[in-house]
């Protein structure tokens, strides 16, 4: 479920979700309504204060989450998600860089 349907799900739920987080309540508000984005920082208290009704899978894009917590993209209910895994970015294992490359071949 987003934050905003969340918050709607009864009074009071943004000036208790803020306390429970840390934050302020005009935040809280200005994230559920996409006004401003939700800082990264908040998307585990988030989660962990809804208890997992709003998750970070739903709160941030995906690309952001492949860089901050790829491991969510691999694993969905205890299974490994191997479209998610897939496009995993790997890094290099050998081989020279491209800019020694690039050095290499201007002289």
């Amino acid at each position: 479920m987003d934050l905003k349907t969340y918050l709607a799900g009864g009074r009071g739920r943004a000036t208790s979700l803020a306390k429970a987080i840390g934050a302020h309540t005009s935040d809280v508000s200005s994230w559920a309504s996409g006004k401003r984005p939700v800082p990264i920082p908040f998307g585990l208290p988030i989660e962990k204060a809804t208890k997992g009704e709003v998750t970070r899978l739903e709160i941030f894009p995906h690309d952001v989450i492949a860089k901050v917590w790829p491991e969510l993209l691999r694993r969905r209910n205890g299974k490994v998600d191997r479209v998610a895994a897939s496009d995993d970015v790997q890094p290099p294992t050998g081989g020279e860089s491209d800019k020694k490359i690039e050095m290499r071949m201007q002289v």
